[in-house]
């Protein structure tokens, strides 16, 4: 009886023995069959460029495309085509370390780096390589340490808070919330007739700018910086942050009055400021301090409507204060102007022969038209063009785009929506430093790209 036992645990111990080799080995067979049918071209995530993960000599070993985001959030610029990506790949199937691959249509040798930073899978050791095509396209002069390990994730981003997750939060320059000001903000005095005060109206100031919903991200920036102000979202695709508190609004004088406005904007924000003082000091109460304030409003933006021009016709417009021209611009000053009233265009004609033509566009009122021509010299570039109402400031010129334009938002870039488009912009640019544009495929990469620019784009 002792010997039956013994013998059951003996052929118990042995098939267990068994049953995990042959487990061990269905798991590898499945492995390598899954390895060998993995497709030789993947997409890199939301790009319209392709990488071949068939090198030249190496085999197959790139076994997994994952486009890595996280690095943008320390570089802070957008997943355009060719950008780095992480690649797993087995350690110990690694051979020559040196091969080279094609990004997608671009004829451009890139070589395997190794990076720190090993993952597991499947209890197998992995290493993370990375591909890098245009110079540009590099990482950011950091150890790999520095730039977050093991964040890398397969997932395109397409929702319509894009913005709010592909660009985080960040402390605002201060020059380029007045640059965004002298765009997009308005310094407004509000009268409106009321039974409530013995004068039987009622009078404030407010400071607000206007924009796209999907702009919002650039709103709560601001909000952030000052600390004051709220911002509401309209039902018709819009959203408005705005000043009106008058303990608020001496926080954005006193912003203002550090760092000042530089187009014509900047006189009905003195004119703001005077109806404010007035407003401060309690003023406005008194007929002669209303008046003050009735004056202020006709000369500042679009003067009184004409329920006020009928209810004060004897009123005399007070003088509207002179600006004078700046020479000198801080780049932030630029950066945030250029999110507010720029354009990063991309046109293809195609008579009498097809042409790709890359567009720098700024745009503003007449009054502002000795200011452009002042950006023009700064810039050393571009040309102006003067209609009835407005003025424009426009770059087309491969080279000045290459040396002044690209170099100057590489580095103090634009936000929201226009940095979605200057990174389409310089998608372009790569494919027509390239010589790209001069190819069928090329051209038909171009449209693609142009179709999901400004208006086009899609979330």
């Amino acid at each position: 009886m002792e010997g039956l036992v013994e013998l059951h645990d003996n052929i118990m111990y042995y098939l267990v023995i068994i049953l995990f080799g042959v487990g061990w080995i269905l798991l590898s067979i499945i492995r390598n069959y899954i390895s060998t049918k993995s497709p030789k071209e993947k997409w890199l995530g939301k790009s319209l460029l392709w990488v071949k993960l068939t090198l030249s000599n190496s085999g197959e070993l790139l076994k997994l495309l994952v486009p890595n985001y996280i690095w943008k959030y320390v570089s802070g610029w957008s997943n355009y085509s060719g950008m780095v990506t992480s690649q797993e790949i087995c350690e110990n199937k690694m051979e020559d370390r040196g091969s080279k691959s094609v990004v997608g249509l671009v004829p451009i040798g890139v070589k395997e780096q190794r990076v720190d930073g090993n993952g597991q899978v499947v209890n197998i050791a992995c290493l993370r390589c990375t591909l890098k095509d245009f110079e540009r396209n590099s990482y950011i002069n950091v150890l790999a340490n520095q730039i977050f390990k093991k964040s890398y994730s397969s997932i395109a981003i397409n929702k319509s808070d894009y913005i709010n997750s592909e660009f985080p939060p960040q402390a605002i320059n201060p020059w380029f919330l007045t640059g965004f000001a002298d765009g997009e903000g308005s310094f407004i005095i509000y009268i409106q007739k009321t039974d409530n005060t013995k004068l039987g109206w009622a009078t404030w100031v407010a400071f607000e700018i206007n924009i796209s919903n999907k702009d919002i991200a650039i709103l709560k920036d601001i909000k952030s910086y000052l600390r004051v102000g709220k911002i509401n979202q309209k039902s018709n695709g819009s959203c408005v942050y705005y000043i009106r508190a008058l303990n608020e609004i001496s926080v954005l004088i006193d912003h203002f009055d550090k760092y000042p406005l530089i187009t014509k904007k900047y006189a009905d924000y003195l004119l703001f400021k005077s109806a404010y003082e007035i407003i401060k000091n309690k003023q406005h109460l008194t007929k002669e301090g209303f008046n003050n304030i009735i004056a202020l409003k006709a000369t500042s933006n679009k003067g009184l409507n004409p329920l006020l021009k009928e209810a004060f016709p004897d009123i005399i417009p007070s003088e509207r204060p002179d600006v004078c021209n700046t020479t000198t611009f801080d780049p932030n000053w630029l950066s945030g102007f250029t999110t507010a009233e720029g354009n990063f265009l991309v046109r293809v004609l195609n008579e009498p022969k097809t042409q790709t033509i890359l567009r720098f566009k700024l745009t503003q009122h007449i009054r502002d038209e000795q200011l452009f021509i002042n950006i023009a010299d700064y810039l050393k570039c571009g040309k102006i063009y003067v209609d009835e109402r407005s003025v424009s400031f426009i770059v087309t010129k491969y080279s000045d785009i290459t040396e002044k334009i690209l170099p100057l938002f590489d580095e103090y870039p634009v936000q929201g929506l226009k940095r979605l488009n200057y990174a389409d912009f310089v998608k372009v640019w790569q494919l027509m430093k390239s010589n790209l544009h001069l190819t069928t495929e090329g051209i038909k990469l171009i449209r693609k790209i142009k179709s999901g620019m400004n208006f086009g784009r899609v979330f």
